[in-house]
């Protein structure tokens, strides 16, 4: 977990400077750092419930499943509350923070399939 914490934190930072560079706005700075923020706390969300689901998984395999299917409802809700507060309250830049988030998220899939091999 440690090496993708990393690895996300430095997509967050290459993806705020190029967005930086990119619109030469300080907005889209904090519009990338939103949406990287979000893709890590998801991430780390994603993870603790695997834990959780694993350790259940143990004692009831229903409850680990269940586990599972509540953690995808909690991290989508999150990820939805969380743009609309970064688009509507925030007014930050909607390509910057979604680029970003996208980003990351896209590197969680990939150092995971990694992990798998």
């Amino acid at each position: 977990m440690r090496s993708l914490l990393i690895l996300q934190i430095g997509l967050v930072l290459a993806g705020t400077l190029g967005f930086y560079l990119y619109l030469d706005s300080l907005g889209a700075v904090w519009a990338s750092l939103f949406g990287g923020a979000v893709a890590i706390a998801n991430s780390y969300l994603l993870a603790r419930r695997l834990e959780n689901a694993a350790a259940m998984a143990e004692e009831n395999p229903d409850g680990g499943v269940l586990t599972l299917y509540l953690g995808v409802i909690q991290r989508f809700f999150f990820v939805v509350i969380m743009f609309v507060l970064g688009l509507t309250v925030f007014k930050f830049i909607p390509h910057a923070m979604l680029g970003v988030f996208a980003l990351v998220q896209v590197a969680y899939l990939v150092f995971g399939s990694m992990q798998v091999k």
